[in-house]
């Protein structure tokens, strides 16, 4: 969702209703899982929300990012820059 405040500022969201995650009991627990959430500050009982507005923040830059590509026309230039469309 976008929309242009009424200070003229660009507000947006992103909703993503079926996103599963956890931060304790299960595979949380594994020495490479836990140590991923322990960088994040995330591990453990009560950082199941946290967690969920760090993907979400990294999800809504990607967004972000894409519609920016697009809009300015500079979609596919990396790409031919770089010869990665061969």
């Amino acid at each position: 969702y976008t929309e242009l405040t009424a200070d003229n500022d660009l507000y947006i969201s992103i909703t993503i209703p079926s996103l599963i995650v956890a931060t304790y009991g299960g595979g949380t627990g594994l020495s490479t899982q836990k140590e991923c959430l322990e960088l994040l500050g995330c591990f453990g009982k009560e950082k199941v929300n946290k967690l969920a507005e760090v993907i979400a923040g990294a999800v809504l830059a990607g967004e972000l990012s894409l519609a920016s590509a697009i809009s300015s026309l500079d979609w596919v230039s990396s790409h031919e820059q770089y010869g990665r469309n061969r």
